[in-house]
């Protein structure tokens, strides 16, 4: 049955892309073609990134490495969320437990930690929710590729501007404005497992003035049967031999509006997923259909830009915020009739922001803000349905404050200091100061040469401080703590060649991890952990005359525990990326290849994942004037490979049976039409 399935899908894709270059080379002969020589925007030496400093700053004077995946790259890779397009970035990975996903940067990221220790921000603004700190990456993430203009990445800490979580970085997404699309455009899409997707986006107005950009998706998709050797026991009928059926299911909603007048933004979003868990996790029954989760992001902004001289310009913000989560729990056979457990978070929070930039002073730009935050809801429930019984219902606002400042020195043509400091204040967590130095030196043979030190914290969260079910609260918790050092060198020879070579090394202190109870034998969280990572990173990127490009990466990283010396769960040794994008018919049919290597991973039950290779492609052109067709086809290969599970991955047996690996998707595939008018 795998053989005739393997058939009928290579046959599918191979008629699918047959048709998309017949269409798409009739198309590219019947008019002339775009100039192939226009550069990607990572491409460019004068680029602009604001991530790394809050304002805008030339890529090779940022006082960081920062990468840039732009609309261009997301369209033609195919990317579908955040987590495909961080899975590019140099350094990092993203392992998926049939939920949600996780980042692992630099070595560093434990399975199943929610993203806590990723700042995630959508035009700027903190998109981490304030009861779990999740940092949405997944299908979960509220706004569609669709909408977004580029996605950068900061590694390393960036408390001295962001304040909590930008820890191991800071991930910030760049929507369009309503110039970008130019009209409005219709997609649709088919994917592997049944997945069925609708788009629609509208844009409209002119550079300067008045823009308006709106956009809706939705999509379904009722996944594939998943085997968990695990659960595999002949003589539990209830297991149905490991195989969990029709339980992979995801589905979402997404709404976005953007309103750009002058110097006044205002923006506002919808999220809405539902997942299906196959995993059994919690201890839940394995295959049972009625668990599943729910996460719903909503969130509004107003931001106001003004210069008020040639040295002066005034930055404010208001945002408000909403985070809610259900979770359906069943932890006994359906034979016994059980009643359902509900677990929920509901949080509601506002802040404002007020900045100043100066350049009054002779060689040094100044950056001054504060910034006020009232999470005026962090509400945690947990009870049970028919008959009803609550096991605890929980809200703890806070608010926070903070100050901040960073100074731009030129100290020459070829040197610049740039140093920052911020101070937060947190009715929960006390104050804390965080710095940051980078000494920039630019050679007289297009190298620039960083060095650069950093601190960061990240405070306990409200699920952290004050979870009871099953588990002892501890609202005494301190804040993580992260010190970085790193050196960079980054080579611009050409526009169209760039070199970069990092050395990093991370250590962290006070680090929260699960402890046992003696007296009630209940989890609760402890600062009892430390961790230390060092490693180097290398990246190139190289576009050629005839408009393909090549780029590539490579990580040698070593994470370790600094308590017990062992290697740290999730962390890969050796990382390899490597990405090639050609055009055969001109701008009319581009072509895209990804390969990406991960060494092997120790798992939470001290064993061991092995390395492995995903070869994708993905092909993109246009048929006329008005419509746009994607064809991809990933893990091609069809390459067989696990990610880590974490320590919720248990069943309600006696004993539990634990997880100790979740396999990952095989050769998958997805075709997409859009039309513009």
């Amino acid at each position: 049955m795998s053989s005739n399935k393997v058939t009928s899908l290579s046959r599918r894709m191979s008629c699918a892309l047959g048709l998309l270059a017949g269409g798409l080379h009739g198309g590219a002969l019947a008019q002339a073609g775009p100039d192939l020589n226009a550069l990607p925007l990572e491409q460019l030496l004068n680029l602009d990134v604001v991530t790394a400093s809050k304002i805008p700053q030339k890529i090779s004077e940022a006082p960081s490495s920062v990468t840039v995946i732009t609309a261009e790259d997301i369209r033609l890779r195919g990317y579908r969320t955040l987590a495909d397009v961080l899975q590019s970035v140099p350094g990092m990975t993203v392992s998926y437990d049939r939920n949600y996903n996780y980042g692992n940067v630099r070595g560093l990221g434990n399975p199943g930690d929610l993203n806590t220790r990723l700042l995630i921000l959508i035009d700027g603004r903190r998109l981490n929710d304030v009861v779990y700190d999740q940092g949405a990456i997944g299908t979960e993430f509220p706004v569609d590729l669709n909408l977004i203009e580029r996605v950068e990445f900061v590694p390393g800490p960036g408390s001295a501007i962001y304040g909590s979580s930008a820890f191991f970085g800071v991930v910030n997404v760049i929507t369009k404005s309503g110039v970008a699309p130019g009209g409005a455009a219709l997609s649709a899409g088919a994917f592997t497992g049944g997945g069925r997707e609708a788009r629609v986006v509208v844009g409209n107005g002119a550079a300067g003035g008045t823009a308006l950009l709106l956009g809706a998706s939705s999509f379904r998709s009722a996944g594939r049967d998943l085997y968990f050797p695990e659960y595999d026991d002949a003589d539990d009928a209830a297991s149905n031999h490991g195989i969990a059926t029709g339980l992979d299911y995801d589905r979402y909603h997404r709404m976005f509006a953007k309103l750009d007048v002058g110097g006044l933004v205002a923006e506002a979003y919808f999220g809405s997923r539902t997942k299906g868990i196959p995993t059994a996790s919690y201890g839940q029954q394995f295959d049972d259909p009625r668990p599943w989760t729910r996460d719903e992001y909503a969130g509004a902004g107003v931001t106001w830009r003004r210069t008020v001289s040639d040295t002066l310009d005034v930055f404010a913000s208001v945002n408000v915020a909403r985070y809610r989560y259900t979770s359906i729990n069943v932890t006994a056979p359906v034979s016994t009739g059980p009643t359902r457990n509900i677990d929920t978070a509901d949080s509601r929070s506002g802040g404002a922001e007020l900045r100043v930039i100066s350049s009054a002073l002779s060689g040094h730009k100044l950056i001054a803000g504060a910034e006020y935050v009232r999470d005026n809801r962090r509400q945690m429930a947990n009870y049970d349905v028919d008959p009803y019984k609550p096991y605890f219902d929980r809200d703890h606002p806070k608010h926070q404050a903070a100050l901040y400042l960073q100074d731009e020195m030129r100290l020459g043509p070829r040197v610049i200091l740039n140093t920052g400091v911020r101070r937060d204040a947190d009715s929960e967590g006390g104050a804390t100061t965080n710095p940051r130095v980078a000494l920039l030196y630019k050679t007289a043979r297009q190298v620039t040469l960083k060095a650069l030190y950093g601190t960061a914290y990240r405070s306990a969260n409200a699920y952290e401080r004050y979870y009871t079910f099953d588990a002892r609260a501890n609202p005494a918790l301190r804040s993580e703590r992260i010190r970085t050092y790193e050196l960079v060198a980054e080579y611009f020879p050409t526009d169209r060649f760039r070199a970069t070579a990092s050395a990093f090394q991370y250590r962290l202190r006070d680090m929260l991890a699960l402890a046992n109870d003696p007296n009630t034998g209940n989890l609760y969280f402890s600062n009892i952990d430390a961790a230390r990572a060092t490693g180097i990173e290398l990246e190139a990127e190289w576009l050629r005359e005839d408009g393909s490009s090549l780029k590539g990466s490579a990580n040698v990283q070593s994470a370790r525990n600094d308590v017990t010396g062992q290697w740290l769960a999730n962390s890969p040794r050796r990382l390899f990326k490597l990405t090639y994008t050609s055009a055969p018919l001109g701008e009319h049919l581009r072509a895209s290849a990804e390969y990406r290597f991960t060494g092997r991973r120790r798992t939470v039950q001290a064993s061991e994942v092995g390395a492995f290779g995903v070869v994708n492609l993905n092909v993109v052109g246009t048929v006329g004037t008005h419509v746009e067709l994607s064809a991809g086809v990933f893990n091609l290969l069809a390459k067989r490979y696990a990610d880590s599970a974490s320590e919720e991955h248990y069943d309600n047996s006696t004993p539990p049976r634990h997880l100790n690996a979740i396999g990952q998707d095989g050769r998958t595939w997805r075709v997409v039409a859009t039309l513009r008018f």
